[in-house]
């Protein structure tokens, strides 16, 4: 494969800050997208310039705070006058609750879907047009399992958050995308399975 462009959301630890690595290990350019890069995430950002260091790779911090129009769109457009295009979008970013399904407010189950549906939904909107005049591009949606089932106590906003989704994935498949080349693809990510595996929905 030529050396691709990748954004990656909720990159500065767990699978994304793994995925981040591991791509940029093998060549390409990676920006690991994470908020408050001045801020919480500051040494997640140090973090991932040492290892571009250290490796002699191309791995770049951006500031993209899934939760905000703006700091999603502003990330994209410093991506691509850095890049000068972009071919992937991993969509990575999401949120864990743990408790009772009862103990939630709306208020929080709204919160929890924000991040964990409507995000990419924030990001498509400031990235595919991009995607789009270049003709080809490639968006990858990392899930869970749980969203084929299963029912382990105290996770029901996280898990309804999972349904909700892959449901987007398929409702954005449905949307005639103008390029043949343009593809959607998910990673069900879980323990014991084996990690970055892609599989490809049907249709």
């Amino acid at each position: 494969m030529s050396k691709q462009v990748i954004v990656i959301t909720g990159a500065s630890s767990g699978f994304g800050a793994l995925t981040a690595r591991a791509l940029a290990r093998a060549g390409h350019t990676v920006y690991a997208g994470m908020r408050a890069t001045e801020g919480r995430n500051a040494a997640a950002v140090a973090d991932a310039a040492q290892f571009a260091k250290d490796n002699n790779v191309d791995l770049r911090s951006v500031e993209l705070d899934v939760a905000s129009d703006a700091s999603v769109v502003s990330g994209i457009a410093r991506i691509i006058a850095d890049a000068g295009r972009l071919d992937v979008i991993l969509h990575n970013a999401g949120h864990m609750s743990f408790g009772p399904a009862e103990a939630f407010t709306p208020q929080q189950f709204a919160e929890l879907f924000d991040v964990n549906v409507l995000s990419t939904q924030r990001v498509n909107r400031a990235a595919l047009p991009y995607l789009r005049r270049q003709g080809r591009g490639l968006v990858v949606w990392v899930s869970s399992s749980s969203s084929r089932g299963g029912t382990p106590p105290y996770l029901s906003p996280y898990f309804a958050a999972g349904d909700g989704f892959t449901c987007r994935l398929l409702c954005q498949r449905a949307y005639p995308l103008g390029h043949r080349d343009l593809d959607h693809r998910a990673w069900r990510l879980h323990q014991g399975h084996q990690p970055f595996r892609p599989f490809r929905l049907a249709g």
